[in-house]
Formats: structure tokens, sequence, C-alpha cells
């Protein structure tokens, strides 16, 4: 029985191509299979358009669909590849980290929560022995696939120079505001293995104390982002963030005003003695701390 050419779509081949890749895009995207199966099933796509392709070459049928389709799967086995890289990243643990006056004297807490990601978890002996050896922590949480499409997403963005990563932002915008720097701020922006953005308040806070501009001889817990203008966007980990300024005995935490009633609930429900301080922009925080100093 021969197939009639003339019949068939002239875009089957690319239409084809692209229900096999959005069906293995769900696929993925539920946790039904792996990305290394993701991108070989790509390959082997590739490989099977460019044979089929071959083989009808004498034939009087529309050769561009074909090549087009061949070009379009190899580009997107070529941005699904990185998906192979980040299967084994399993587990995300969150656990708390000591409180960091970056300028000695200020008065100013940096509260950041670390975050470790556990990769080859071949059995639960192998976590329960981890957890074990790590008595503090606030979550072992598994990564599930959509996590790590996004996470590659964002890494290829930032690769490409389209977008910066939220710590090198953070760094631009606290040197914005601030228009000048000093050796404690410039040693923490160039430590290596530093993310996210949650620093921005802290690090303009230290640095107007040392130079002069309030004086503080209280003790406070800083957490939230800030732009180039100084104004304070909200941050995660508002949880994990009051409890560890308050297990660690500070008497405030200033964080964003957009977390302050998350951050309100987490007191009552765990019954914390801290205060919380809410702020719009860096002037503000700096006003409350001249104030609450001169009481």
């Amino acid at each position: 029985m021969s197939i009639d050419h003339k019949k068939t779509h002239p875009n089957f081949p690319f239409i084809a191509m692209i229900l096999v890749y959005f069906t293995e895009l769900y696929l993925y995207l539920i946790n039904v299979i792996t990305g290394f199966f993701f991108v070989n099933v790509l390959l082997a796509m590739t490989v099977l358009i460019a044979l089929f392709t071959l083989s009808v070459r004498k034939l009087t049928i529309p050769k561009p669909p074909f090549v087009f389709s061949i070009i379009t799967s190899l580009l997107l086995m070529i941005y699904e590849m990185p998906l192979i890289l980040v299967d084994n990243h399993q587990y995300l643990v969150t656990s708390p980290a000591a409180p960091e006056e970056l300028i000695k004297g200020s008065g100013i807490f940096l509260i950041a929560v670390n975050e470790t990601i556990l990769g080859s978890v071949d059995s639960e002996q192998v976590l329960e022995s981890y957890v074990n050896s790590n008595a503090e922590f606030f979550e072992i949480k598994s990564i599930k696939n959509h996590e790590r499409y996004s996470s590659k997403n964002i890494a290829i963005v930032e690769t490409m120079g389209i977008q910066k990563d939220e710590f090198e932002q953070m760094a631009e915008n606290v040197r914005t505001y601030l228009n000048t720097s000093n050796d404690s701020i410039d040693e923490f922006l160039s430590r290596d293995g530093s993310g996210g953005n949650s620093a921005g308040l802290a690090l303009a806070l230290s640095s107007l104390s040392k130079q002069g501009e309030y004086k503080n001889d209280l003790q406070f817990g800083v957490t939230g982002a800030i732009n180039d203008s100084g104004e304070v966007k909200e941050i995660g980990l508002v949880k994990e963030k009051v409890w560890i300024a308050n297990e660690n005995g500070l008497p405030y935490i200033i964080l964003p005003l957009g977390n302050l009633s998350e951050a309100k609930d987490v007191k009552k429900v765990l019954s914390l003695k801290i205060d919380l301080i809410g702020v719009h922009d860096v002037g503000e925080a700096v006003q409350i701390i001249e104030e609450l100093n001169n009481k």
C-alpha cells in the first residue's frame, strides 16, 4: 500500500515534532520523565527526521518543512540539554545562618538562611544519615521538575546577559543607592557562593552607619531587598528569618513592609518576643533606628 504524499499536509513533520516536544515537556513538568530521557528523545527525534528527509529526497514533496523541523528539533534539544545537569538536584535543605554584623559596632545584623542542594541521594538511609548529622535545619524539600525547569531557564537568561542574577543586581542596587563603597561591603559582595537579594537593606544600613549618617547603640536584625533608589522590596523565607533573629536574642528585626503581615503571623504562632519593624525604604529604617535610640 503506497502513501499519497500529495495528500499529506506539507507542514506535517513540523507539526508532529512540536506535538512530541510539548507532550514530552508536559510529562517532564509533572515528574513522569527525567531530564535525561527528555533530551534523549529530542535527540532521537532529530536523527529520525534527518534520516527520513534523506530517504525521501528524490520524491516530489516539499523539503523545507523537513529541514526546518530538523533545525528546530536540534535547537530545542540544545536548549533543554542543561536539564541533564540538574537531574541529580533532589533535595533543597534550608538551615539557619548565624546573624552577621558586617560592620563591627554598627548594631546591624544581616539575617540570612542557608540553602543547600543535595544530589545523588539514592536511598532513604542516605537522607536519614544527612539529617542525623545536621541537627539544625528548617526543611528538607524534594525538588520537583517544574522547579528544575524554572532554574534552568533563569540560568540560561542570565548566561546570555539578558538578565542579571539576583545577587549581582542587589550589589548594583546597593552601590548605586550609596554612591560610595567601603571595604566591609565590598568584601561581602565579592564572596563566592553568595546568592539572593535579601541582604540589600542590611548592606545599605551598615554602610550608612559607618559613614556617620546615624548613630545606633541598639541591635537590629535586618533583611530585605532594595532597588537603586532605596525602596525596600519583599523577600522570601520570612518565617525562618524572624525565628533566627529571635533565637539569637536580637530585640528587633527590620524587614520589608510587604512582609510585615506574614511576620506578625509567625510571631503569634511561634510566640516570639522580637519586635517587628516594617519599612518602605532605607530612609524610613534610619529614621526608626534613630527614634528607638532616642527613647
